[in-house]
């Protein structure tokens, strides 16, 4: 009897020991679990499931596995916050109603505690707790933001002579207001965004080019909303569709997407879209025309679900038409157009991704219906409609990968070669693709130790239906570029003053097949020439107080049908960097490019000093400046030229108010920029003389919120 007494005694002294510590090491009385819950010890069992969010007003429920026993009460926290008084207990069920204070909105956790007579909490039982917002949504959030910015010109100075400025002094005013909302229930998800613009200056609003005077001062730039449950997603507003780079590729406007996933293998995409990008308050939809309008749809297999991106398809089919309009940032003269048509693309790599394949065919339907405006009384003959292909390919392939060959030296080399063709004639209004065009070539990239190694072979020709009287031309380019720091080269460690050198070749060579017949060409318009550049440079760490750059580029073209009719540039520069001074960062570069006619024996000169300084007067205080120099020697137009620019801005940050993230910051700014011209023919003119011109900007940038 005495031994069984004193293990008890032992077990609950242990057990106030424990439940003690933790309770006395915080300043609120909050309980922790103290000790495993043994066979006698009560537990609570939440009534509720955590997976799915309820109500701020809803009960919350435990089932108690036996009834509490005589002195003992249950304890509860929901969050943050003891809500123990308003818990009620009959027999083995504990409720709690929050009558006077609602359940903390979003995820939190409700824990229940058996209180002992003497005061000691023991963890009965815990859940989490997912509540509603006051809405009535699973979550929601709203981001509004308004920001004002203003660019205006104080003052203006142009040479006698010149053309006066439109505005010599103004300040124009933008406002940009944007809103983000996002609310969930049950598995449902609307987002929406939008973006408005508002302009004083006419000539900026957006539909400017569109609309001049009409233009709203204050128009919608984008929105889009967007419902998704589960697999399903559907959106309207601006949507980006495609995924075809020959038929339908981020094709951006204002319509309506839809995508299913089926199974996890299989997904469906749909979409209707506005011909051109479109910007206002009207057309909301961007579908209010049928003949202006892509519809396609996409279907996505997985070939080999249980390993994703193993073997991917996709099947993309597209119907479009566009009239003769562009879009509201663009001026031109267009024609109306309708393609059909459809695109396979395939895509596989093996598990390691040692192997990858990437192709794919595209046949596209094109015609071009007939524009009265653009034809006016011309009598024209009729364009026909052709069906042409597109196809493409690219098969890469690490042939090794951190490949040790001694115990310094790992090689890493992988190869690439691509195929690409498209038929004359190709066309479609969803994809902007260069026709008759056909592309050969790959690279080889590898890394040996400190050298990087990359080289590119490309060959390419045109007029591939070899029409007669079409010029043929073939371009063949091959590049190689070698980068390496000398401290690896050497075998030395680190080391700041030894440079990362860089060295890089490209020749490209292009020659016509002949004179085409019944044409004006002559023997000077078949091109045949070959043009060759190599770059060098050397280039320091930055860690080091200075940081020189210095390199050399040179190029020369040869055109083979005149005699000595080469080309030759040479342009040797250099740069220095300053670093390791507090809130101050200065640099110097220079440059002489010399650019050669042999030929006709001549040689133009362009000589450059620059500056630029970035210092950080204050945490909010910045001032920045640039100063260049630069003169050229023309012996085309028998003079020599000197210009000088400069450029100073001064720019404050100021907190507008303060919030909990730290407030929303402003900044003003004021900037003047000088430009000098002088030109010295050879022979003198006293009429030129230098022209001067000088203006003064300042502005402003404010985020209300």
């Amino acid at each position: 009897m005495i031994p069984h007494a004193l293990r008890l005694t032992s077990r609950l002294t242990l057990s106030l020991v424990a439940a003690t510590l933790p309770l006395a090491a915080q300043d609120t009385p909050r309980p922790r679990p103290a000790a495993p819950l043994d066979t006698s010890a009560i537990v609570a069992a939440a009534r509720w499931t955590g997976e799915r969010y309820v109500g701020s007003r809803t009960v919350l429920a435990f089932d108690l596995s036996r009834p509490l026993d005589p002195g003992q009460r249950l304890a509860l926290i929901v969050g943050t916050t003891d809500v123990s008084a308003a818990v009620q207990v009959r027999g083995q069920r504990a409720e709690y109603a929050p009558a006077a204070l609602r359940l903390p909105a979003g995820e939190s956790e409700a824990v229940a505690y058996v209180v002992a007579a003497d005061g000691s909490w023991r963890e009965a039982g815990r859940a989490p707790l997912r509540v509603r917002t006051r809405a009535g949504f699973d979550r929601a959030s709203a981001t509004p933001s308004v920001d004002l910015t203003s660019a205006g010109q104080l003052d203006q100075y142009v040479a006698e002579g010149a053309p006066p400025p439109d505005r010599r002094t103004y300040q124009d005013l933008t406002m940009r207001l944007a809103l983000g909302n996002t609310v969930a229930r049950d598995g449902w998800e609307v987002a929406f965004q939008s973006n408005a613009v508002g302009v004083t200056d006419k000539t900026q609003r957006l539909r400017w080019s569109e609309r001049q005077d009409r233009a709203p001062s204050l128009d919608l730039a984008d929105y889009r909303l967007q419902l998704s449950r589960g697999p399903v997603r559907a959106a309207v507003g601006n949507v980006s569709v495609g995924a075809n780079r020959y038929l339908l590729s981020g094709f951006g406007s204002r319509g309506a997407s839809a995508a299913v996933q089926l199974h996890r293998a299989v997904a469906i995409d749909a979409a209707a879209v506005n011909g051109t990008n479109v910007v206002g308050w009207d057309n909301v939809f961007g579908l209010a025309e049928s003949d202006h309008r892509l519809v396609s749809t996409a279907l996505n297999v997985e070939l080999i679900p249980s390993r994703p991106g193993a073997v991917h398809m996709d099947v993309t089919a597209l119907d479009g038409s566009i009239l003769p309009r562009t879009g509201f940032t663009q001026g031109a003269v267009t024609d109306a157009e309708r393609s059909r048509g459809y695109g396979v693309q395939v895509s596989m790599s093996d598990a390691a991704q040692r192997l990858r394949f990437a192709g794919g065919v595209t046949q596209s339907r094109f015609r071009n219906p007939a524009d009265p405006l653009l034809a006016g009384d011309t009598t024209i003959v009729a364009v026909r409609s052709e069906a042409r292909s597109a196809r493409f390919g690219e098969l890469g392939i690490q042939v090794l990968r951190e490949r040790r060959l001694t115990d310094s030296l790992r090689v890493s080399l992988a190869a690439t070669v691509r195929h690409e063709r498209v038929d004359p004639l190709y066309r479609s209004v969803g994809a902007f693709v260069q026709g008759d065009q056909q592309q050969d070539g790959g690279d080889l990239t590898g890394t040996f130790g400190p050298l990087s190694v990359q080289g590119a072979i490309t060959r390419s020709r045109d007029n591939l239906a070899d029409v007669p009287s079409i010029l043929t031309t073939r371009t063949r380019r091959r590049s190689l570029t070698l980068a390496a720091p000398l401290s690896g080269l050497l075998g030395l460690s680190s080391r700041p003053w030894l440079p990362v050198a860089t060295f890089g070749w490209e020749g490209t060579g292009q020659a016509g097949d002949g004179i085409p017949v019944n044409s004006d060409f002559a023997a000077t318009h078949v091109p045949d020439q070959f043009s060759r550049v190599r770059n060098t440079s050397l280039t320091w760490s930055s860690r080091a107080s200075t940081s020189p750059t210095g390199g050399t580029s040179r190029s020369r073209t040869t055109v083979r049908w005149g005699e000595r009719a080469d080309f030759r540039a040479r342009v040797p520069a250099v740069s220095l960097g300053l670093t390791g001074i507090p809130r101050l960062t200065p640099s110097l570069e220079g440059s002489v490019e010399r650019q050669d006619n042999l030929e006709a024996g001549t040689q133009q000169r362009t000589s450059r000093v620059g500056s630029i300084v970035q210092a950080q007067l204050t945490r909010a205080l910045a001032l920045s400046g640039n100063l260049a120099h630069t003169w050229t020697f023309d012996p085309f137009a028998n003079r020599r030229t000197r210009n000088l620019e400069v450029q100073g801005e001064l720019s404050q940050g100021f907190t507008l108010y303060r919030r909990v993230d730290g407030g929303t910051q402003g900044r003003v700014f004021v900037r003047y920029a000088r430009t000098r011209a002088a030109f010295f023919p050879v022979i003198p003119d006293p009429s030129l003389v230098p022209q001067l011109m000088w203006t003064i900007n300042a502005g402003s940038s404010f985020r209300l919120f």
